[in-house]
């Protein structure tokens, strides 16, 4: 009886620990921002967590002295729907923009909005007039055949600096880290014009190249045909100078060869006999053939 009483005293106890540490102690994660409010009033003091270095577990007063607000500090992202926009010359485009933010100050995110859906809501508002700077950029400045005309990077910082300038103005404790256009259509109408005026461009390209290449293959023919005919005529030069030493070396020997015809071929033989047979080589032949015919004499 006694062993049940002090079990039963022992988990009153626990519970009781287990109870009052809930009412006087708080966790605090280390994705999230904590605001402590005293009687409903709140500092700077009252922030825990700011920086990401204060996690942990936390006392407090229980409420209603005090009350815990915990508020995600990671950031989000956010995109509106696609929505015509009119372009300095007055060309239309459908674009669709985003942004990622963050919880900044604490204290007047709290002050302003009830919770994260509300601030975007809010955000996607400004989101939506924020998108009015394209009107400050050309058509061209949009989409372009030439990537060197787009002056998308122009777009994305004049609209990352309005957004910034409007958060700043109201003050609501948020700060957009980024911002750009995700998405840009053309209405149906203007889609076939760009695409013609694209084609026409295009054509005007090839047909350039292959002015230019037709040129190019003029020079290269040209200039292969006038090194033919160096070529050639060195080549016919060579030649004629060969000739003309092959027939002054044949015109020495016919005059040697006519002083004595019969004793000019007799050496002929000879030497062609002497070169048949300067290996040992076996020749079965009708010694009545020339120069074998000596061999009988």
């Amino acid at each position: 009886m006694l062993t049940h009483r002090i079990m039963k005293f022992t988990i009153g106890i626990v519970l009781s620990s287990f109870f009052l540490g809930m009412l006087f102690t708080y966790q605090v994660n280390f994705d999230e921002v904590v605001l402590v409010t005293t009687f409903g009033r709140a500092t700077e003091q009252s922030v825990i967590n700011r920086n990401g270095d204060q996690a942990g577990l936390h006392l407090k007063w229980p409420w209603p002295i005090q009350t815990v607000y915990r508020m995600d500090r990671r950031y989000f992202v956010i995109e509106d729907r696609l929505e015509q926009q009119e372009t300095r010359d007055r060309q239309v485009v459908i674009a669709k923009a985003f942004a990622v933010w963050r919880i900044d100050d604490p204290l007047r995110f709290h002050r302003m909005f009830r919770s994260n859906l509300e601030a975007e809501d809010f955000l996607k508002e400004r989101l939506r007039a924020t998108k009015a700077e394209i009107s400050r950029f050309s058509f061209d400045d949009l989409t372009n055949a030439d990537p060197q005309k787009l002056r998308l990077d122009d777009v994305q910082q004049a609209l990352f600096a309005r957004m910034r300038s409007d958060l700043d103005g109201h003050a609501c404790g948020i700060e957009v880290v980024d911002m750009d256009i995700s998405r840009i259509l053309l209405p149906e109408r203007i889609t076939r014009s760009v695409f013609s005026r694209m084609k026409q461009t295009r054509q005007r390209f090839a047909q350039n190249a292959r002015s230019e290449g037709k040129a190019i293959a003029q020079g290269i023919t040209a200039e292969t045909n006038s090194d033919k005919q160096r070529i050639l005529a060195f080549a016919d030069r060579v030649a004629q100078n060969i000739r003309a030493q092959g027939d002054a070396a044949a015109a020495q020997y016919y005059a040697e060869y006519n002083k004595d015809p019969e004793f000019a071929l007799f050496l002929r033989k000879l030497e062609a006999l002497e070169k048949s047979l300067e290996t040992n080589t076996t020749f079965v032949l009708d010694t009545d053939s020339e120069p074998f015919e000596l061999l009988k004499k």
